[in-house]
């Protein structure tokens, strides 16, 4: 199990998805995986059948709305899970050009969401993945389709402080994954 940072509890103890843990080799600060980053969400990926997810629950402290988790915060988790899918199916990292999200049903916090991933397409740079939202009884909450440019590392360095190099040592520890 994770540790708690108090920011977001991750748990895959329960028998439901016993699939294979995507290690985190990521150094930097992300938000939303950093080990390293004492604010991250500290988010943990697994491979599902066509994607990954993670699972977690989301404290108070990350509302909108009392008992709500924040509609921006949702929009990360999606975003997330999506770039995680990437870099587990394909060995590469995108920069997000679009995200949507239809949000069906609160989401509450304190309470074990399920948030997955898959790729619907990918030609040439362009690639799109359908990522949900789900209640840990399946119950699909929010769903989100986002649109990714394929850019090479070293465009990425640029717009970034992390190096091309580093980029690059980043997802050789990645062997890609063949979808169906």
């Amino acid at each position: 199990m994770h540790e708690n940072r108090g920011t977001v509890i991750n748990s895959l103890e329960d028998s439901e998805m016993r699939e294979q843990e995507i290690p985190n080799y990521w150094k930097g600060q992300c938000f939303g995986c950093s080990t390293v980053n004492s604010h991250s969400l500290g988010l943990r990926f697994y491979l599902s059948e066509n994607g990954c997810y993670t699972k977690c629950s989301i404290p108070d402290y990350l509302c909108g709305i009392d008992g709500i988790v924040h509609g921006g915060l949702i929009a990360l988790l999606l975003d997330e899970v999506s770039q995680w899918t990437m870099i587990a199916r394909i060995g590469k990292m995108g920069l997000t050009r679009e995200i949507s999200v239809r949000y069906l049903k609160p989401v509450p916090t304190n309470t074990e969401i399920v948030v997955e991933a898959k790729i619907e397409t990918q030609h040439g740079k362009d690639t799109v993945l359908h990522s949900t939202v789900r209640s840990k009884d399946n119950e699909l909450l929010a769903e989100g389709e986002s649109r990714w440019m394929m850019a090479n590392l070293s465009v990425i360095a640029k717009v970034s402080k992390v190096s091309e190099s580093q980029l690059r040592d980043f997802l050789a520890k990645y062997p890609v994954e063949t979808l169906p």
